[in-house]
């Protein structure tokens, strides 16, 4: 009897150490995973490289991008490292500050960022006809022209919108006049050379602008639409 108790306890045993080889075991590897874009989503980004400018916008686990030629949105695959974009024959490559672009077999390897065009290229790509910047403080005006003007003071603290702006000519330029409620606009454009001495740009234009009685100067240009 003894023996016959020991058998089955060492057969149990054995069953045990035998289930506990077979049990799987997880490797906790994620080098399958997507690797998170680092830039922020829905900002705009103007890259510049040698024989190519073109601009981008991420969304979730995909980029749109204007090209010179064409505009295109490319989805997010899996790479060894960095975040990777591809639709048909263009492919788009970032880590960190290397970028990497291959449109039709060509591959563009030394792009750089130009932080200072990106707010003028998003403008465009928002059908912005014209739009003015100045300093101290910060401001912004963006026409869209028969439609609206936007207004952005104080480095963005107020924000007003006129619709349905009056255009006139004048001697050298243009004049916008707009209300919306109890706030006015009056927006000069002058055809003269204009530099803004704090971001070291020169503009093709000098504006004076009074909203509700107050003064503004600085420089701005009119947007064309190069990716359209």
């Amino acid at each position: 009897m003894n023996r016959f108790i020991c058998s089955v306890a060492l057969l149990a045993l054995a069953g045990c150490a035998t289930s506990e080889t077979h049990t799987p075991t997880s490797t906790g590897s994620t080098s399958n995973d997507f690797q998170p874009d680092a830039r922020p989503i829905a900002q705009t980004y103007v890259y510049e490289c040698t024989g190519m400018d073109f601009m981008t916008r991420v969304g979730p686990g995909e980029m749109a991008i204007w090209l010179e030629d064409r505009y295109l949105v490319l989805s997010q695959v899996r790479a060894a490292s960095g975040s990777k974009y591809v639709e048909g024959d263009v492919m788009f490559w970032s880590k960190g500050h290397d970028v990497l672009l291959e449109v039709d077999g060509i591959r563009y390897s030394d792009c750089s960022l130009n932080p200072q065009r990106a707010p003028w290229e998003d403008a465009r790509r928002r059908g912005v006809d014209f739009r003015a910047v100045g300093n101290e403080p910060g401001w912004v005006v963006e026409v869209r022209d028969g439609q609206n003007i936007l207004f952005k003071g104080d480095y963005g603290a107020t924000v007003l919108l006129f619709p349905d702006p009056a255009k006139s000519a004048t001697g050298n330029g243009s004049e916008y006049t707009a209300q919306s409620g109890k706030h006015s606009l009056r927006l000069t454009i002058e055809d003269a050379f204009c530099a803004d001495t704090m971001a070291d740009i020169e503009y093709p234009t000098t504006v004076q602008l009074v909203v509700d009685g107050r003064s503004y100067a600085g420089c701005g240009r009119e947007l064309d639409y190069p990716w359209e």
